[in-house]
């Protein structure tokens, strides 16, 4: 492999680390994954990895992020939650995520996760003024965004080994 080529695939590296880094925090790093795809043939200039290698990993990217909302929204309905309470989630979700930044990834994550549960459990609280019914719903969020993280990992690994089948 030339000089290029090896700046190349780790520049491609860096940027799947990046973006492996990101899915968890609810960020849309799938998709910087293939922007480092789309770097990574114009450092090499050419098409190492095709265009429909690259449609793949896009599709891939749009599933995750429709199954990210779709496990978020449905736990959390199914645990009988309300859709003030799937608001209050996503707006605690936010908040507890910038909160959480000052400790890197892991404090994000924690907060995030705290945020859903916290953002899903006043809402549903202050909608129907009953603990238990609040708590559930809470539990349910927060179940819901776990597993939305997980899948969403899960593509983004699966991003990197087509990425990099593509080139070795």
């Amino acid at each position: 492999m030339e000089a290029i080529g090896l700046i190349a695939v780790v520049v491609l590296g860096l940027f799947c680390l990046a973006g492996l880094i990101l899915t968890p925090l609810g960020l849309p790093g799938n998709f910087v994954m293939i922007g480092g795809a789309l770097v990574h043939n114009l450092i090499v200039w050419s098409m190492e990895i095709s265009w429909m290698r690259l449609a793949v990993v896009f599709g891939l990217a749009i599933i995750g992020e429709i199954l990210e909302w779709i496990l978020s929204v449905t736990v959390t309905r199914k645990r009988g939650a309300s859709g003030k309470a799937v608001i209050g989630a996503v707006i605690g979700g936010i908040i507890g995520a910038i909160i959480g930044t000052p400790v890197p990834i892991i404090g994000t994550i924690i907060g995030l996760c705290l945020g859903v549960f916290l953002g899903a459990f006043a809402m549903e609280y202050v909608e129907k003024k009953d603990f238990t019914l609040a708590y559930q719903s809470a539990i349910g969020a927060f179940y819901g965004r776990v597993g939305a993280i997980l899948v969403k990992t899960m593509i983004g690994v699966l991003i990197v080994i087509v990425l990099f089948l593509g080139i070795f």
